[in-house]
């Protein structure tokens, strides 16, 4: 399965598209979420956005140290890589952090939107993941585990946002600091 993907359709087109697929994957990207919702005045979800970006950073650093997997150029000598400052990759492997950010982000806004944002949300996050692979730099089961990553710590936020705890008192606090009391 890595090599169907790393070789799919490879030319000028596609590696442009994958560069710029990983690139809405990377961690500067995906921040800029946060202060376009807080300016549309979706001040919960940018604050859930926020917490969620930080703590998918923080899960999937303990998992890749915990697991240390190996990257596809590490063990295989013909893997189709492109030399790219946003394409690239070091240190461990599993779970894929671009397709986890994407994937928490596509469920976060998912799970707040309209149904007819789905597709659009997850199919952005599944080119992010896919062009991991065809960038050679994650294996398969190294992107599901970050699809799945992403996919469940946005929902778990999202049920936390949707309760009465010290979550929602601490995201409502922090929102009235940052925008003022008359303004949340």
């Amino acid at each position: 399965m890595f090599d169907a993907l790393n070789r799919a359709g490879c030319g000028p087109a596609m590696d442009l598209l994958m560069v710029g697929a990983s690139f809405i994957g990377l961690v500067y990207i995906a921040i800029l979420v946060v202060p376009l919702l807080w300016h549309w005045e979706r001040r919960e979800l940018a604050f859930d956005a926020a917490v969620l970006i930080l703590f998918t950073g923080l899960c999937t650093f303990v998992l890749k140290l915990m697991l240390m997997r190996d990257r596809p150029f590490d063990l295989l000598t013909d893997v189709n890589m492109l030399s790219c400052p946003f394409a690239g990759a070091s240190g461990p492997a599993m779970p894929s952090g671009h397709t986890a950010r994407a994937f928490t982000i596509a469920t976060l806004l998912s799970l707040a939107a309209r149904p007819r944002w789905r597709p659009i949300a997850f199919g952005m996050a599944s080119l992010v993941g896919l062009s991991r692979i065809y960038l050679g730099v994650h294996w398969p089961s190294d992107v599901m585990a970050g699809a799945l990553l992403g996919t469940a710590l946005a929902m778990a936020v999202h049920w936390l946002g949707k309760r009465e705890g010290a979550y929602t008192r601490t995201r409502s606090r922090t929102i009235e600091l940052l925008a003022g009391p008359d303004r949340t």
